[in-house]
């Protein structure tokens, strides 16, 4: 008799600790593909930012660069939790802003990378060469002869 006692009292608490292990255990995976998806925002819009400097300094034919393509391309089919990210692309003369926003039901994520346009060429200085001659405003080399 004490043995069918035993069982139901185990029976009734495992019916109380299933669904506390259960709820855990979905929000730990939650967590981890919420952080996963994330990273993969941060990675494709600094990876954008920085491409879209670089490119600020040598533009395509067109004269344009297409970087909020770009930005998708990285995230297309990566994203586990969230299903599609919208992205905003701000290009300005001294910085390139990319934003990354997506959501699902309640949770939202955004990031925001911002890449400085650098431009080395205009800060470099032309110096006198000495013994071989000059160098001019527009690179040129005056021979002294």
């Amino acid at each position: 008799m004490r043995d069918k006692a035993v069982k139901g009292v185990i029976t009734v608490e495992l019916s109380y600790i299933i669904p506390i292990i259960l709820s855990v255990f979905m929000v730990i995976i939650y967590t981890v593909f919420y952080f996963h998806d994330k990273n993969i925002l941060i990675g494709a819009a600094a990876e954008t930012a920085v491409l879209g400097a670089q490119l600020e300094r040598k533009p395509d034919e067109s004269g344009q660069t297409d970087l909020t393509g770009f930005c998708r391309q990285r995230i297309a089919g990566k994203l586990i939790l969230f299903g599609d990210a919208s992205v905003d692309v701000e290009v300005t003369d001294k910085l390139v802003t990319v934003s990354a926003a997506a959501n699902y039901r309640r949770i939202s994520v955004s990031v925001r990378q911002q890449a400085p346009v650098l431009k080395p060429e205009k800060k470099i200085r032309i110096k006198e060469v000495t013994g071989v001659g000059e160098i001019d405003s527009d690179g040129d080399r005056s021979r002294d002869e």
